[in-house]
C-alpha cells in the first residue's frame, strides 16, 4: 500500500494550478484541509473507488429526471468525456456554469444550488417530494388553509 504522502499528492496533482479566481482558490484549499485530514487508509479506498473502471448503462437511467451541471473552464473532466456524458444521456437537463473549477458546488454554491432546486421542483407535491405535501404559502404570507406545513405558529417538539 502507498504511504499517505504518495496519494494526498497523487490526488493534489490534479487541482489547477497559478493564478485563479478567488472562490475557485478557497474552495481547492478547503478541499486541500480536508485531503489532510483523511487517514491513509481512507485515501486509499476513495482513491480505489474513483478508479475502478465500472459503467452504469444509460438505458437503466434513461426513465431518471437528471440534470447534469457542468463548467466551461478547466475542471477534472475532460471535454471529450464532458461531450460523451451529454450523448449517454440526451434528454438530461444541462447546467452550464461560467466557472466553477473542479469542485462548483463550494466555488458556486449559490449556482449550483439554483440548479438543483430548479432540478428538484419537478418532485414537489410526488412522492418522491423532500417536503409534507400541502399547500404552497401564498405570496402574502397568509395560507390558503389553515393545516399548511408553512404555519409558524405550529409548535413542533
Amino acid at each position: 500500500m502507498m504511504p499517505s504522502l504518495v496519494l494526498k499528492k497523487m490526488v493534489m496533482s490534479s487541482y489547477s494550478k497559478g493564478i485563479l479566481p478567488t472562490e475557485i482558490a478557497d474552495s481547492i484549499d478547503f478541499m486541500v484541509d480536508k485531503l489532510d485530514s483523511l487517514r491513509q487508509p481512507e485515501l486509499a479506498s476513495r482513491l480505489t473507488l474513483n478508479c475502478v473502471r465500472c459503467y452504469v448503462e444509460p438505458q437503466t437511467l434513461k426513465d431518471v429526471p437528471m440534470t447534469i451541471i457542468s463548467v466551461f473552464d478547466e475542471s477534472g473532466l475532460s471535454h471529450v468525456v464532458r461531450e460523451d456524458l451529454f450523448k449517454l444521456y440526451p434528454s438530461a437537463k444541462k447546467a452550464h456554469l461560467k466557472t466553477g473549477g473542479n469542485f462548483p458546488y463550494l466555488s458556486r454554491s449559490d449556482e449550483v444550488n439554483l440548479y438543483i432546486q430548479v432540478h428538484l421542483r419537478q418532485f414537489q407535491f410526488t412522492k418522491f417530494s423532500a417536503c409534507e405535501s400541502g399547500p404552497l404559502p401564498s405570496s402574502s404570507g397568509v395560507s390558503s388553509s389553515s393545516a399548511s406545513p408553512y404555519d409558524d405558529t405550529k409548535k413542533w417538539k
